[in-house]
């Protein structure tokens, strides 16, 4: 029994933001459905259990999950990765919200219409079920995406330093400071803008989580790349970037990087959102 719970923990990660969503999708649907009729509370002397309704809820749901997630990811890689203020957050909502009455008015026009005809449309009901509809998402959307949001906020603002131990020795050095970081032999070093090398006693993934991912990038399991370090991009073959670093340090070659063809896309999108 110890292993098939485990198993099942393993396949099914409730912090997945789907599997999580989706549980709750399906919860209030049954709960919501069960008291928006008196025949489909479960006491009720003629009680029956409101399949289709749950079933079109859970679908709308979904979709409205599925829109407002796409939504936030394209206002992440185009908006929220420059700057986040409430200017930004309003038309992040408010289009996203565009979106769902899209999607409510097709459903309403074209699923309703299906199933009950065209006698049943009115504009009581419609104006009435997407104003419901609408403030009920304005609110998921802001329980759904707030945490996101700060971490954000919080990693685009942020002007920290990052403590590096060495030995005996403790080094602060600011991210502003910070070209490059990479392994080499399995030594993790920190490239300043000014040629220095610093030697640490970080793994390249334990430096990863201590700095703003809004400002650098993974390019590479040797490497992690900031914007100022990037002196010229050039395609080569195979659909593969060739990058050349700087500054160069002290006594060595300069640092030249290739990005594969799979991680092109998201490299050139990070790259221009920080020009």
């Amino acid at each position: 029994m110890k292993t098939i719970i485990n198993s099942f923990k393993n396949h099914i990660n409730f912090s997945n933001f789907w599997i999580r969503n989706g549980l709750i999708i399906i919860i209030l649907s049954v709960l919501v459905n069960h008291l928006f009729e008196p025949e489909s509370f479960p006491f009720h002397k003629d009680y029956k259990f409101p399949l289709f309704p749950i079933t079109v809820s859970i679908i709308a749901g979904s979709l409205i999950v599925l829109i407002a997630r796409f939504n936030f990811n394209h206002f992440k890689d185009k908006h929220f990765s420059k700057k986040i203020n409430s200017q930004i957050l309003l038309r992040f909502l408010f289009s996203t919200l565009g979106y769902i009455t899209i999607l409510y008015l097709f459903l309403y026009y074209g699923l309703n219409g299906l199933i009950n005809g065209i006698d049943s449309y009115n504009l009581y009901h419609l104006l009435t079920g997407l104003t419901i509809s609408l403030l009920i998402s304005a609110i998921g959307i802001t329980l759904l995406f707030s945490t996101d949001i700060y971490k954000l906020h919080k990693l685009s603002t942020i002007k920290g330093t990052l403590k590096v131990q060495q030995g005996g020795k403790i080094t602060l050095v600011k991210y502003s400071e910070i070209a490059f970081i990479y392994s080499e032999n399995k030594i993790v070093s920190i490239v300043k803008i000014d040629g220095t090398r610093i030697i640490t006693d970080f793994t390249l993934s334990e430096v990863e989580t201590k700095i703003s991912e809004q400002s650098f990038y993974r390019a590479n399991r040797q490497i992690i790349l900031h914007a100022r370090s990037i002196e010229e991009i050039k395609s080569i073959e195979n659909g593969k970037l060739s990058v050349q670093l700087k500054p160069t340090i002290s006594n060595q070659k300069t640092f030249q990087i290739n990005i594969s063809r799979y991680k092109k896309h998201a490299f050139m999108n990070w790259f221009e959102n920080k020009l």
